[in-house]
């Protein structure tokens, strides 16, 4: 697995357990506000019965008041007058009292509590108020207070049933809410334990992991300084990003090594051309001491001529090693015209040009220019007839001259100093520079032989 990976890993645990806690704050919190609510709920009811209670007892004095003052119409009157006020507040708070109710047994009681207390009210102003009219006897009076006092304390049994039955209600909400409280507490005191070790966990292993790795990579390189290798010998899990980091080392290691192997076997080839013209050079400077020899002059500048131009050409392919592309979009002809110019071709009937696609590059088309034109003096040169063809077509160039095939593939001309065995003209770079540049555009070159032509094809998709 990788580093990134890993630490994706590890974010999303975390994100999700904290996800979690803050789920739990919020459902603590919405149902702290519904215990909340309920225990408001009971403080209303609770409030509602102790009001009925209040109502209770005052319909009992209301009636001794009667009894006791019946003589007094005035008065009784008054009396009769706040009773009714009261049996209306009584109505008007059974509604809310009823709808409040949270079982069927509460429900039940508290129906049979209006019930006795509309029975009381019947008493009062029915039965009451017959006994004061016809002045009944004072027993009579007394047996109807005896009846209506049982029928307050009946009522009064189920009220007091009733409040206890809420502040027992009440009180266990109070402890729920506690004990829910306590319970969150704690699954978050777990919850943030669990998060910080699994984060510590990880992290710890991802450091180790590292640490590990960079360790396996260090030895490895000081074996490869010691023991002169030449690439990092080290076991990595695939997939990695340290192993991507040792295969992308051990790549530029191998192109160090490449370009090191490349250039001295430069070095002697360089050592083996130079050889012949200087050889030839000193030859001919003896010769023409002798004699004046316009020939022999000219001689002498067609070798140093032969060395200036092998001494460019190694230039550029040495650059090649070095160089930065500068891409711009330009047609094919351009290239094709360009590449033409630098050859300085006195008779224009020896190449003939058909364009079939002229299609756009992205290159630089200072390069593509030097490989073309290489294609090209080549071509011309190891001509047997003229004229040479370059056809442009479907994204590819066509370079093709009269002449025998090749007596080898291509990947032996494209090596630096590599030419036919009869061929005396030439230093053996042209094609080897033509590839680098190809190869630094991600371009592909072909070699055939049809119809007695030698035809080099660029393949630019």
């Amino acid at each position: 697995m990788t580093i990134k990976r890993r630490l994706y890993t590890a974010f999303t645990l975390v994100l999700l357990i904290t996800l979690f806690i803050i789920g739990i704050f919020f459902y603590a919190t919405y149902n702290l506000n519904v215990i909340h609510e309920l225990q408001n709920h009971r403080y209303e009811q609770i409030r509602r019965v102790e009001k009925i209670k209040e109502l209770n007892r005052s319909f009992a004095w209301l009636v001794v008041d009667i009894i006791v003052d019946r003589k007094k119409e005035v008065i009784v009157n008054e009396r009769k007058k706040s009773a009714k006020f009261l049996f209306k507040q009584l109505w008007e708070i059974k509604k809310s009292v009823l709808i409040n109710t949270e079982s069927p047994n509460e429900e039940k009681r508290l129906k049979t509590i209006f019930s006795y207390l509309a029975l009381m009210q019947s008493s009062m102003e029915i039965e009451l108020d017959n006994l004061i009219k016809i002045d009944a006897i004072e027993s009579t009076l007394n047996s109807f207070n005896k009846n209506f006092k049982n029928l307050s304390s009946n009522s009064e049994v189920l009220i007091e049933e009733e409040i206890t039955y809420l502040q027992n209600r009440l009180n266990l909400a109070e402890q729920e809410r506690e004990d829910f409280i306590a319970k969150i507490k704690l699954e978050l005191i777990i919850l943030i334990f669990i998060a910080f070790s699994l984060s510590f966990i990880i992290s710890t292993k991802l450091i180790n992991h590292i640490k590990s790795s960079l360790s396996k990579m260090n030895e490895a390189i000081l074996s490869l300084l010691h023991n002169n290798d030449k690439t990092i010998k080290v076991d990595m899990e695939k997939g990695t990003e340290l192993s991507e980091i040792t295969k992308n080392l051990n790549t530029y290691l191998q192109q160090k090594d490449d370009m090191i192997s490349s250039r001295e076997e430069l070095l002697r080839n360089i050592s083996h051309e130079l050889k012949t013209p200087i050889t030839k050079g000193k030859f001919l400077i003896e010769k023409i001491k002798s004699s004046q020899d316009n020939q022999t002059v000219k001689d002498i500048n067609q070798v140093f001529y032969d060395i200036e131009e092998l001494t460019n050409k190694l230039l550029e392919r040495e650059k090649l090693n070095f160089a930065t592309l500068n891409k711009t979009q330009f047609k094919i002809t351009t290239l094709i015209l360009e590449a033409l110019s630098k050859l300085s071709i006195e008779d224009e009937s020896i190449v003939n040009i058909d364009i079939k696609d002229d299609f756009e590059l992205n290159a630089d088309f200072y390069y593509m220019t030097l490989a073309i034109k290489n294609l090209i003096d080549n071509a011309i040169k190891y001509s047997d007839s003229y004229p040479i063809y370059i056809i442009t077509e479907n994204n590819r160039l066509l370079i093709k001259n009269n002449a025998k095939k090749l007596s080898k593939n291509l990947v032996y001309y494209i090596q630096p100093f590599t030419r036919e065995p009869n061929q005396q003209t030439g230093h053996g770079l042209g094609l080897n520079i033509v590839m680098k540049i190809l190869q630094l555009h991600s371009y592909t070159i072909d070699l055939k032989h049809k119809n007695n032509h030698n035809i080099f094809q660029i393949d630019f998709n």
